[in-house]
């Protein structure tokens, strides 16, 4: 059976997934797959910027010009392989539309053969790859049951705020929970409705912590956090009350309708110093809930703090 090599040839470079142009030393494309045209056309891109005969560099550069800081490096590493600086050129980069994140790895280098007067361009798409770690980074960080903040997120969160506020001025206010009544509901009503009943709770810390600078974790068990910043002690205190309410609203009852789950809350607010240490206010907020709990539980004890100390 005879092969005509040249319509084989085409046959696979058309069908290759990876977006592939060929260009000269002046930078204008000599060939593209069909990949590249599909990119294109999918993604509004003018045609004759990504055609045959156009120059990609012109493409680059207007990007460039354009505000596109990622831009400056890809215009500068494909000018380095067509110049002979380097043998080739690799940039990991975002792509993202309205629908979906998207992420490419371009790859620029000589065609062998060419004697470095040919250049192929290839954009590989990586999204896959990045999801899956963006994916584990946030299980490496967060609670895999409630989807709050771990133990480790949490410690180096309020100490990047307890540095943050002594350069600042800026308080830092922590309420550590408890949940009442929590391990008689669980034997009583079995595992799966303690863990439902720990992501209802989550629910709640998540929705006041929205901003920026606030942060719900679970610790382990039944042990909550949450750090709230801004100077504003009387909102974190009305925050704090509303914590407990909407817990108490959750109707987590058992034992015939008797008992249900609810919150303690031990909070404190600290104008950090120099060097103050995430284990000095966790103690102080523990405190707090000590408190709390003596007091007959599903209520909170709050308590400022003097400047640069954790009440020790």
């Amino acid at each position: 059976m005879m092969v005509d090599a040249a319509r084989l040839h085409t046959q696979v470079f058309n069908s290759i997934d990876e977006q592939i142009a060929v260009i000269d030393r002046s930078g204008t494309i000599i060939d593209v797959n069909a990949a590249w045209k599909a990119f294109g056309a999918a993604n509004g891109i003018i045609e004759t910027f990504a055609c045959v005969g156009s120059n990609y560099l012109q493409v680059v550069e207007a990007s460039v010009l354009s505000g596109d800081a990622l831009a400056v490096e890809v215009s500068a590493g494909i000018l380095d392989v067509l110049q002979g600086e380097r043998a080739d050129f690799r940039y990991e980069y975002p792509c993202h539309s309205p629908e979906k994140k998207r992420w490419f790895m371009m790859h620029v280098k000589p065609l062998e053969g060419s004697g470095n007067a040919i250049f192929v361009i290839t954009h590989h798409d990586i999204t896959q790859r990045h999801l899956a770690e963006e994916h584990a980074a946030f299980l490496s960080r967060h609670d895999p049951l409630t989807g709050l903040a771990n133990r480790r997120h949490f410690n180096e969160f309020v100490q990047e705020a307890l540095q943050r506020g002594a350069r600042n001025g800026a308080s830092v206010t922590l309420l550590e929970l408890d949940l009442d009544n929590f391990k008689s509901f669980n034997d009583a009503l079995g595992h799966p409705a303690g863990d439902d009943c720990l992501v209802k709770v989550a629910e709640v810390l998540h929705e006041h912590t929205r901003r920026a600078d606030d942060l719900a974790a679970r610790l382990g068990g039944d042990e909550f956090a949450v750090v709230l910043g801004g100077n504003d002690m009387e909102i974190h205190q009305e925050t704090a009350a509303s914590i407990r309410r909407e817990i108490e609203a959750l109707g987590l009852a058992f034992d015939a309708g008797k008992r249900r789950v609810t919150t303690s809350i031990g909070g404190v607010s600290s104008l950090p110093g120099p060097g103050e240490k995430v284990e000095t206010l966790l103690a102080a907020a523990d405190r707090m809930l000590y408190r709390a709990k003596a007091q007959g539980r599903n209520r909170v004890v709050f308590e400022p703090l003097p400047q640069g100390s954790s009440g020790e």
